[in-house]
């Protein structure tokens, strides 16, 4: 599944701390959600411009609504179990094309399901991945991905790696596929993530693009495969709250604009 596709457009999967099963009374009283966040790219070859509208109850969120798409999340009390992914067609007829179901061990998350292309022929999915996550401690998580024969569901390792999170922030995430070790290191603000108090987000670790306690500034991205490092940076406009209202990410030079994010609520 693409990061991306069902998180307000482009954002392929931390409520308070994935360190931490409890909040402070300071975010037990914040109840501070996002109702719509639109992506704004400076020209059509770098994407479309999309605008998601989100629906909760509660804390809960409960659909994720863009113009030719729909999430909905279903929950086993605070845990987020499943989510299923419709493609709306000109019509508004919904067709659903991809669900992804977790399972929870001792409260964290043990395994996640994605399942894409469903049909007459493949009605339990053309596409399937699993990944699998072992908490070596809450601040350290390792995980392989596994592709799933669509016939005969057999389970071929794909890639694997290790997330490090730090006060509530993934900090460090390191995959490898094949030989080549790809390595991430995200530097953050001291200011709210727009999505820190969606109950359930935390504990679905990487799957949330740039999802945290706080907001990411810079990511630095190394490879073993080649000598050179490319660093992302992004910039934000905050309200009087300390959420950002805009989101502005750069290209690997700097001074480009690959894409805009704004965000309401």
């Amino acid at each position: 599944m693409k990061k991306q596709l069902w998180l307000f457009g482009v954002l392929i999967l931390i409520l308070s701390s994935c360190s931490s099963d409890e909040k402070s009374s300071s975010e037990e009283m914040d109840s501070t959600l996002p109702k719509t966040i639109s992506y704004i790219y400076p020209s059509p070859e770098l994407g479309t411009n999309t605008k998601t509208t989100a629906s909760y109850n509660g804390n809960k969120i409960v659909s994720l609504l863009r113009e030719d798409s729909k999430t909905v999340f279903t929950y086993d009390g605070n845990v987020i179990v499943k989510q299923e992914i419709f493609d709306i067609d000109v019509v508004g007829k919904e067709v659903k094309n991809e669900e992804v179901t977790y399972i929870y061990e001792s409260g964290k998350l043990k395994t996640r399901v994605i399942k894409e292309d469903f049909s007459a022929e493949y009605p339990d999915g053309y596409y399937i991945v699993k990944a699998v996550f072992t908490h070596t401690s809450n601040e350290a998580i390792s995980y392989i991905n596994y592709s799933v024969d669509k016939d005969t569901k057999e389970e071929t390792k794909s890639s694997e790696g290790r997330l490090t999170y730090k006060e509530g922030n993934l900090i460090k995430e390191e995959q490898k596929v094949n030989s080549v070790i790809v390595t991430r290191v995200y530097e953050y603000d001291a200011k709210n993530n727009p999505l820190k108090n969606i109950l359930g987000f935390n504990l679905l670790l990487n799957e949330i693009d740039g999802f945290g306690k706080n907001n990411i500034l810079k990511t630095t991205r190394t490879s073993s495969e080649f000598d050179n490092t490319s660093v992302y940076l992004t910039k934000y406009i905050y309200n009087d709250n300390n959420y950002p209202t805009r989101h502005i990410s750069f290209d690997g030079g700097g001074k480009d604009i690959e894409y805009e994010i704004e965000y309401t609520y």
